[in-house]
């Protein structure tokens, strides 16, 4: 009979990952984004009536308070 042997593989600690860059501007945009909807008041974007409006439903839908 032939004998079985298995293998494992001993996972490397520390081993680095790669992280493809777009993936880290998405992850910006969504950041900035989320920020807008939720706690711009006026300081980053100018026209924040426009802002405030357009998320006001979704601000308030979400729970967070705008006024």
């Amino acid at each position: 009979m032939a004998e079985i042997t298995t293998s494992t593989a001993i996972p490397v600690v520390g081993a680095h990952v790669a992280i493809p860059v777009w993936s880290l501007l998405l992850m910006a945009v969504a950041v900035f984004g989320a920020y807008v909807m939720v706690q711009e008041n006026g300081i980053v974007v100018s026209n924040w009536m426009a802002v405030h409006e357009f998320f006001h439903d979704a601000r308030h839908s979400l729970g967070f308070p705008c006024h």
